[in-house]
C-alpha cells in the first residue's frame, strides 16, 4: 500500500496461509493483531512441553488443580524437560511455528522463575526472591527461538502473553469477544468467565480494533505530505472513531476481569528487570554466566497508542521515565516497531500537527484526537488505582517503571498538549467541553500523584512488623545471613522475628527511626541490650558466629493500631479460603470505586441517554429502557437500590421544577409496577411534604428526592436477609431494644418488652440472657414495618417471612461475662453481616462491652452503636458516656468515624455509605418514651446488603444449633457459607469424635420457618435430617455434598479430610505472661468450638502484640478446617486471633527447629 506521502509496506492482505512472514505485520484488516489466528498445539517433537503447560495452571482445563496450585512446577519441570533445542531448527523457517514456540517457552520461564513469589503472595507474605537461574532446558532454546523471531528471550505483550495467545471457540463468530478463549494461562484464565482470561481478552478485542487506527494514520500521513486537506480530515475522523471503540472495549475491563483478583495473576507476568524478586537479573544457563534482565509482559508494549503519540508529535517530556518509555519500544515485534519509527519519521517530515493546527476544523479534530489518547491514559491510570496500588505493596508495574510517575508523566504530557491545541479550534462546538474535562484532570491527577506516595507509606505501616522484615530483605542480596528483628515500643515492649536472607550488606540507618547493627552473638552485652535480647530467638548457627539484629522503636501508639491492622490482613487473606482440595476462592468484596462514579466510566450503553430524558419523555422506548436500568440497580443492590429522582448517577442535579418531579415519580411507579418493584419516598429538597428536609444549599432550587426501591418477592427465597449481631454489656437493654424493635409497643421499664424473648426460666427470672436468642424483624417491598393488622396480637415467623421483602435476623447475645464462650460462639456462628452494640448511657462503655467491640473489629464486621435509656440518664453523664465512647471509636484501635444519627436526613445519608466499614453511626434511644426509634427502624429498612458468598463453589454448611422436633426428626440449623442445597440432596454431615462423616438425605428445608425447596450462600436455614439421632450430631459440624464421582487417582469416592491439627498466623492481643508450647485455650473457628494446645512456635515463646506461627492441636476431636479460616483463642477473655494458614503439621518440619536445641520449660510461664 505504498504512497507518495508515506511509503511503509501496510498489509492490504494478511496471507495467513503464508508462513514464511513474521507473525505480525501491520494491516488494515487485523492492525496489530497477527496475521492469522495463532497456532493452539505444540508440534509432537515438543509435546513435553504441551504436557507441562497443560498441567501447569493453578485451574487446569479440566477444572482440577494443576501444578502451580500445589507448588511443583519448578521441581517438576527440572525432572521432566530436556533441552529440545536441536528438534527448534527443524522449524526454521516457519516462523509462525517459531512464534507459538516462543509464546509457550516463555510461559514456562516465567512460571519457573516467579512460582516461589505466588507461593508467598498466597500466604499473604512479601514476594521475596524468585528462581535466580533459569534451566538449559528452557534458556537455550528460548534464546535461539526469541532470535529468529526477533522477541527478547522472555514473555512480551504481543509476542506471548496477549496478542499471540488466544483461539476461536467457533471460525463462524471470528474475533467476537465472547467466541476468544486463552490458549495459555498461569491460574484461572482457562475459564473464559475468569478474571485472568477477561484481562488479556480485552486487550485482544481492543487490539482487534486497532485496523482503522492504521487507516486513519496513512491516510494523516499522505493528506499531510501532499497538503491534502480533506483527506487528513477523514483520516483524522477514522483515527478518532477507532480509538472511540477501543475506549469502549477497554472500559469493559471492569466487569470482565475482576480488581481484587488481578493480583494474584499479576505475580506471573513480573519482568526480571527492576524489580525486587530479581536484584540481579537471572543466570540463563548455557547461555552466559552473566545476569540477563528483561522487562516484564506489559499493556505499555501495545502499539496503538505509541502510534497516536508518533502520528500526533506528542511531546514527552525529557525525564528519566521517557528514557523508560524508550525502552519499552524494544519489545514489540520488529515489524511493529519499524512501522511505528516511520510514522514518526513522516509526522516529522511533513509537520503534520502544524499542518492540523492550520485550520480550526482539522485542529478541532486534532483535539479530539488527543481526546481520546487522554481518555484512554486516564482509564488506564484509574485501573492502576483500582487494581494495583488499592491491593498491594508493590509500587512497582510488571514492566519494571514506577507505577505512581509513570503514568501522570505520559497523561500530563497530552493534557498539556491538549491545551496549546484548543486554541487554534476558533469557535468549533464542543471544544469548551473537551477542555472543562481537562481542566478538571489536571487538578485531580496532581492531587492523586501527590497523595500517592502517602498512601503507600500508610499500606506499609499497615504491616507494621513484616515492614521491619522487608527493610531487612531489600538491604540483603545474595549470601545467607541470618537476622533477628526486635521491634521495641515506647512504653517497653519488645516483639522479636528471625529468619534467614540471601545478601551481602546491611544498609546503616534505613528508614525513620530504624537502626541497623551488627553484634557478634558472644559479645558482652550491657543490661539494657542484654533485656532486649530476652524476648528474641537465638540465630541459625553461622560460620562467622554472627547475627544481624535490627532494633525499630515505634511509638506505642502504633502498637495499639496491631488489632484493627491484623483484622484487615485477616480480611485481605480471606480470599484464599477454599475447601480441601479446591482453588483458592476469588473474595469478591464490594469496596466502593469512587473513580469509576467521578469519572463517568460505567460499562452503561444507555449513558448517551441522559437520565431526565428516560424519567420525563413517555417514549415507549425510553420507558423500556429506564426499566431496564432500574432492573439492573436491583440486581446490583441484591432486591433493592436507593434511588435518587432529580439527580444524575454522577451526582448532577437535573433542575427539576415541583410539576417536572412529580411527572417523574409517576413515570417512575408506572415503570416499577412493570418490573414488579415497589418504592418509599425516603425524604425530598424543593418538594415539600412530610419527608421534606430543605435544600442541601442557598444555590440549589432543583426538586429531588431519595427513594428505596424493592422488589416484591415471589417466593420467600427471594427476601433478602441481613443478620445483625446485638451484643454490649449485662443491663446494657439488648433485648429490651429488640422487643421493642420486633414485637411493637414500648417498655414499662421494667422489662416488659424483653420477657417474650427469653427462651429459659432462669432469664426470665433474672432479667439476663444466658443463650443465643433469635429474632427477626420484616419489612414488605413498600418499606413497612410488616406488623399485625390486629391491635396486640405478635406475628409468628412464618407470617412475617411471607409478608416481607427484606427480613432482618436478630442474634440476641449474653452481655455477662460468665457467658462470654456463648457470647463468642454466637458472633462467630451466625456469621453477623453488621454487629449492634448496646451502651446503656448511665453507665458507658464498660465491662464485656470493650470485649464485644474488640471481637466485632476483629472479624471486621460493621459496627452501630445504640445508647439506650437516656430518659433516665443525667445529661452530665450521657455527655461523659458520649466522650467516652467518640474517644475509644476514633482510637488507633477501632479507626471508625463516629456519626450521631439526630435526624431523619443523617440517618438515610449514613445508611447509604454505611458499605463502608469505617462508618459507626450512633443512636441515642429510649424504649419507654420511644425516642428515635423511629430513626432505627429507618435505618435498617434501608441498611445496605453486606456480605459475600459463593453459590457457585461446593456446598459448606455450618451448624450452629440442633433440634430434635416431633414427627419430624432431628432438625439442624446454621448459615450456608457456599453453594446450594435442595430438599432430597445426598450429604454429609460431620465429623464425630472420629472424624467420620455420616452419609443421609435432606428431609425438608425451613427458612424462618417457612417450608423453601432450597436455600444458597449467605442464608441461614434448618434442615431436617433422615435416619440421624440428635445425640450423633453437634453444634460446630459441617454439612457437604457427597460426591458422586470417584477419585481417578484411587478409584475410590473421595471423602472429606478432617484435621486435628493445623498452622496459623496469629496476634497476641492480651495475655499478662508469656505463651509457649502446650498452653491451652478455648479456641473458636466459625461454630467450632473446642479446648486447642500449642505444639509449635516459631520462636520460644510469643507475649502481648506478638504476631507468630503458631501450630495447634484440637484435644477432643478432629475438625473440618480450611485454609484461610478466622480464629480467635481465649482463656477468659480474648487472647488473640488469627488466620489458618495450613491444614496439618509436620513434626519432621518444626517451625522453630531451634527449639529442640534450647533448654527450657514449656506451657505458661509465670
Amino acid at each position: 500500500m505504498a504512497t507518495p506521502g508515506f511509503d511503509f509496506p501496510v498489509l492490504m492482505d494478511t496471507s495467513p496461509e503464508d508462513h514464511s512472514l513474521p507473525a505480525f505485520m501491520v494491516s488494515t484488516a487485523r492492525g496489530f493483531l497477527p496475521r492469522q489466528d495463532p497456532v493452539v498445539e505444540l508440534p509432537p517433537e515438543f509435546k513435553v512441553v504441551e504436557s507441562l503447560l497443560n498441567r501447569m495452571p493453578v485451574k487446569t482445563r479440566t477444572g482440577e488443580p494443576g501444578l502451580l496450585a500445589n507448588f511443583t512446577f519448578g521441581p517438576t519441570l527440572d525432572q521432566e524437560l530436556l533441552d529440545l533445542s536441536s528438534e527448534v531448527e527443524k522449524y526454521r523457517g516457519d516462523l509462525v511455528v517459531m512464534n507459538t514456540l516462543y509464546r509457550d517457552y516463555s510461559f514456562l520461564a516465567s512460571a519457573y522463575l516467579l512460582e516461589p513469589c505466588h507461593e508467598r503472595y498466597l500466604r499473604g507474605e512479601p514476594y521475596g526472591l524468585g528462581r535466580q537461574s533459569l534451566p538449559r532446558s528452557i534458556a537455550l532454546p528460548i534464546v535461539k527461538i526469541a532470535e529468529i523471531v526477533g522477541f527478547k528471550p522472555f514473555m512480551e505483550y504481543a509476542g506471548s502473553y496477549a496478542l499471540f495467545n488466544y483461539r476461536l471457540e467457533s471460525l463462524e463468530k471470528g474475533l467476537e469477544y465472547h467466541n476468544l478463549r486463552l490458549i495459555r494461562a498461569f491460574e484461572h484464565g482457562l475459564d473464559p468467565t475468569s478474571s485472568e482470561a477477561g484481562f488479556v481478552l480485552v486487550h485482544i478485542a481492543m487490539v482487534k480494533e486497532s485496523g482503522a487506527l492504521v487507516e486513519g494514520a496513512v491516510n494523516m500521513l499522505n493528506g499531510s505530505a501532499l497538503r491534502h486537506r480533506e483527506r487528513f480530515d477523514e483520516g483524522l475522523r477514522t483515527l478518532v472513531e477507532g480509538l472511540r471503540k477501543v475506549n469502549a472495549v477497554m472500559n469493559t475491563m471492569w466487569n470482565r476481569s475482576k480488581p481484587q483478583s488481578y493480583t494474584t495473576f499479576r505475580t506471573f507476568i513480573f519482568g526480571i528487570a527492576s524489580q525486587s524478586m530479581f536484584p540481579n537479573g537471572v543466570v540463563y544457563e548455557g547461555v552466559s554466566d552473566e545476569p540477563m534482565s528483561f522487562r516484564g509482559e506489559s499493556g505499555a508494549n501495545d502499539s496503538m497508542i505509541p502510534l497516536c503519540d508518533n502520528l500526533l508529535q506528542i511531546q514527552m517530556p525529557q525525564t528519566p521515565l521517557t528514557e523508560i518509555l524508550k525502552d519499552f519500544r524494544q519489545y514489540r515485534p520488529g515489524n511493529h516497531r519499524e512501522f511505528l519509527e516511520a510514522v514518526r519519521e513522516s509526522a516529522e517530515k511533513s509537520d503534520l500537527k502544524e499542518f492540523a493546527l492550520g485550520d480550526p476544523v482539522s485542529a478541532a479534530l486534532y483535539l479530539q484526537a488527543l481526546d481520546q489518547v487522554r481518555d484512554f491514559r486516564w482509564r488506564h491510570w484509574c485501573f492502576t488505582r483500582e487494581y494495583i496500588l488499592k491491593r498491594t505493596m508493590h509500587p512497582t508495574a510488571t514492566g519494571g517503571s514506577p507505577i505512581v510517575t509513570w503514568l501522570p508523566n505520559q497523561l500530563q504530557a497530552v493534557m498539556a498538549q491538549m491545551v496549546v491545541t484548543a486554541g487554534y479550534c476558533g469557535a468549533v462546538n464542543g471544544v469548551s467541553d473537551i477542555m472543562d474535562t481537562v481542566d478538571h484532570q489536571r487538578e485531580t491527577l496532581r492531587k492523586e500523584v501527590a497523595s500517592k506516595p502517602k498512601t503507600l507509606n500508610n499500606q506499609k505501616r499497615a504491616f507494621k512488623h513484616e515492614a521491619a522484615a522487608q527493610v531487612i530483605q531489600n538491604n540483603f542480596t545474595r549470601s545467607r545471613i541470618p537476622w533477628n528483628i526486635c521491634i521495641t515500643l515506647e512504653d517497653g515492649t519488645v516483639n522479636s522475628y528471625s529468619g534467614t536472607f540471601y545478601g551481602t550488606q546491611l544498609v546503616r540507618d534505613r528508614g525513620e527511626g530504624v537502626v541497623a547493627t551488627m553484634t557478634s552473638r558472644h559479645a558482652k552485652q550491657n543490661p539494657v541490650d542484654r533485656r532486649k535480647g530476652e524476648s528474641s530467638q537465638s540465630c541459625p548457627k553461622d560460620p562467622d558466629q554472627r547475627a544481624y539484629h535490627l532494633y525499630a522503636r515505634i511509638p506505642a501508639t502504633d502498637f495499639r493500631q496491631a488489632l484493627s491492622e491484623f483484622a484487615d490482613y485477616v480480611q485481605k487473606q480471606q480470599a484464599s479460603r477454599r475447601p480441601p482440595g479446591q482453588t483458592p476462592a476469588v473474595l469478591e468484596d464490594h469496596d466502593e470505586l469512587n473513580i469509576i462514579d467521578q469519572l463517568g466510566l460505567s460499562d452503561d450503553t444507555s449513558a448517551h441517554l441522559p437520565l431526565k430524558t428516560l424519567l420525563l419523555d413517555p417514549a415507549e422506548e425510553n420507558v423500556a429502557a429506564l426499566g431496564e436500568y432500574l432492573r439492573c440497580r436491583l440486581a446490583e443492590g441484591q432486591g433493592e437500590t436507593l434511588f435518587d429522582l432529580g439527580l444524575e448517577d454522577n451526582g448532577e442535579s437535573m433542575d427539576f421544577s415541583k410539576e417536572e418531579w412529580e411527572q417523574a415519580l409517576q413515570g417512575l411507579d408506572s415503570v416499577c409496577e412493570d418490573i414488579k418493584a415497589d418504592y418509599k419516598l425516603l425524604m425530598t429538597r424543593n418538594v415539600g411534604g412530610d419527608v421534606e428536609v430543605g435544600p442541601l444549599n442557598a444555590k440549589e432550587t432543583g426538586a429531588c428526592g431519595k427513594l428505596i426501591l424493592r422488589h416484591r418477592p415471589e417466593n420467600v427465597d427471594e427476601v433478602i436477609e441481613t443478620r445483625i449481631a446485638v451484643v454490649g454489656n449485662v443491663d446494657a437493654g439488648k433485648s429490651t431494644m429488640l422487643g421493642v424493635l420486633v414485637k411493637g409497643g414500648l417498655d414499662d421499664g421494667r422489662g416488659k418488652a424483653r420477657v417474650n424473648l427469653f427462651r429459659h426460666k432462669h432469664e426470665i427470672e433474672s432479667g439476663r440472657t444466658s443463650s443465643v436468642g433469635m429474632e427477626i424483624m420484616g419489612f414488605d417491598s413498600k418499606g413497612e414495618v410488616v406488623v399485625s393488622n390486629v391491635a396486640g396480637r405478635k406475628l409468628t415467623w412464618e407470617e412475617i417471612g411471607r409478608r416481607s421483602a427484606k427480613v432482618i435476623s436478630f442474634t440476641d447475645l449474653a452481655g455477662h461475662e460468665r457467658y462470654l464462650r456463648t457470647t463468642v460462639f454466637g458472633l462467630l456462628s451466625s456469621e453477623p453481616n453488621y454487629c449492634l452494640l448496646m451502651v446503656a448511657a448511665n453507665n458507658g462503655l464498660i465491662g464485656m462491652s470493650k470485649e464485644h467491640l474488640g471481637i466485632a473489629l476483629a472479624l471486621n464486621v460493621p459496627v452501630m452503636v445504640v445508647i439506650t435509656k437516656i430518659d433516665i440518664c443525667p445529661p452530665q453523664i450521657l455527655e461523659q458516656t458520649i466522650t467516652q465512647l467518640t474517644k475509644i471509636l476514633k482510637s488507633p484501635g477501632a479507626r471508625k468515624i463516629p456519626i450521631f444519627i439526630k435526624n431523619r436526613e443523617e440517618c438515610i445519608n449514613t445508611a447509604t455509605q454505611f458499605v463502608s466499614r469505617r462508618i459507626c453511626p450512633i443512636f441515642q434511644v429510649s424504649n419507654v418514651t420511644g425516642t428515635n426509634l423511629d430513626l432505627v427502624r429507618t435505618f435498617l429498612n434501608i441498611l445496605p446488603h453486606h456480605g459475600n458468598y459463593n453459590a457457585d463453589a461446593p456446598l459448606e454448611f455450618h451448624v450452629n444449633d440442633t433440634f430434635s422436633v416431633p414427627f419430624v426428626g432431628t432438625v439442624v440449623s446454621g448459615v450456608v457459607k457456599s453453594g446450594v442445597i435442595h430438599t432430597g440432596d445426598t450429604i454429609l454431615i460431620g465429623p464425630d469424635s472420629l472424624g467420620q462423616f455420616t452419609t443421609t438425605k435432606v428431609r425438608s428445608i425451613e427458612r424462618k420457618r417457612i417450608s423453601v425447596p432450597g436455600c444458597s450462600a449467605g442464608q441461614s436455614a434448618s434442615l431436617a435430617l433422615r435416619n440421624v439421632r440428635r445425640k450423633d450430631v453437634r453444634k460446630g459440624m459441617v454439612v457437604l455434598h457427597k460426591a458422586d464421582k470417584p477419585d481417578p487417582a484411587t478409584g475410590t469416592i473421595p471423602t472429606p479430610q478432617v484435621y486435628r491439627e493445623f498452622v496459623a498466623e496469629v496476634l497476641i492481643l492480651s495475655h499478662a505472661t508469656t505463651i509457649k508450647t502446650k498452653y491451652q485455650a478455648m479456641l473458636h473457628v466459625g461454630p467450632v468450638s473446642q479446648t486447642c494446645a500449642i505444639i509449635d512456635i516459631d520462636r520460644s515463646y510469643i507475649r502481648t502484640g506478638d504476631r507468630a506461627q503458631v501450630a495447634f492441636r484440637f484435644v477432643q476431636r478432629p475438625e473440618y478446617l480450611t485454609v484461610g479460616d478466622r480464629i480467635l483463642f481465649r482463656e477468659g477473655r480474648t487472647k488473640g486471633l488469627g488466620i489458618v494458614k495450613s491444614l496439618g503439621y509436620d513434626k519432621s518440619r518444626p517451625l522453630n527447629p531451634e527449639a529442640g536445641k534450647e533448654k527450657g520449660g514449656n506451657g505458661n510461664e509465670v
